[in-house]
């Protein structure tokens, strides 16, 4: 394998093998797909699921820096939330059980590569799953908690942490099969 093929992410747990496609796909090119292409649809997606990670982050920050009241706080980092974290839950299910089974046969070689990834959803929806009930609490308080939202503020960017690492792998992995086999 070409050496010159390297992870996009810098904490990336891809092997340098499952890299081969982009020899054929670089990231590079991915600029340039077709809008209508699936690769360009999945790019889009991803792109959209970063962007509700980093609102979640924004709010919290805001918050923190008091530039938010607690009552519009409470109403748009609970309505970011709700809406990323159904996106999300909504996009991992269906790759797990719809989009890489079907990738999985085009690109057998990439077998260990797709397990890393759906290892990575279910530590993602931990990381929901933490990041919901620390939301919950901040459902139901009346008063202003600081403390509670750099927990929060604390959750949200350790699942950020780990979902853009995640994202990025992904399409490491996926964009190249999928450009490739439109």
């Amino acid at each position: 394998m070409n050496h010159l093929y390297q992870p996009t992410h810098p904490d990336s747990l891809l092997q340098a093998d499952w890299l081969a496609l982009h020899e054929h796909m670089p990231p590079a090119k991915w600029g340039s797909l077709p809008s209508f292409s699936g690769a360009a649809i999945w790019l889009g997606m991803h792109h959209s699921l970063r962007k509700g990670q980093n609102e979640l982050d924004y709010l919290n920050r805001q918050m923190l820096e008091q530039q938010l009241d607690w009552s519009d706080y409470k109403q748009r980092v609970l309505q970011a939330a709700w809406m990323h974290h159904g996106h999300l839950e909504g996009h991992h299910h269906y790759e797990d059980h719809s989009c890489f089974p079907s990738l999985l046969k085009l690109a057998p070689q990439l077998g260990k590569g797709f397990d890393l990834l759906e290892h990575d959803h279910e530590l993602v929806a931990e990381c929901v799953s933490l990041t919901r009930s620390l939301l919950n609490t901040v459902k139901h308080s009346t008063e202003p908690q600081l403390d509670l939202v750099e927990r929060l503020h604390t959750a949200v960017q350790t699942q950020g942490t780990l979902l853009y690492r995640h994202l990025a792998d992904e399409e490491d992995l996926v964009i190249p099969v999928l450009a490739l086999n439109a």
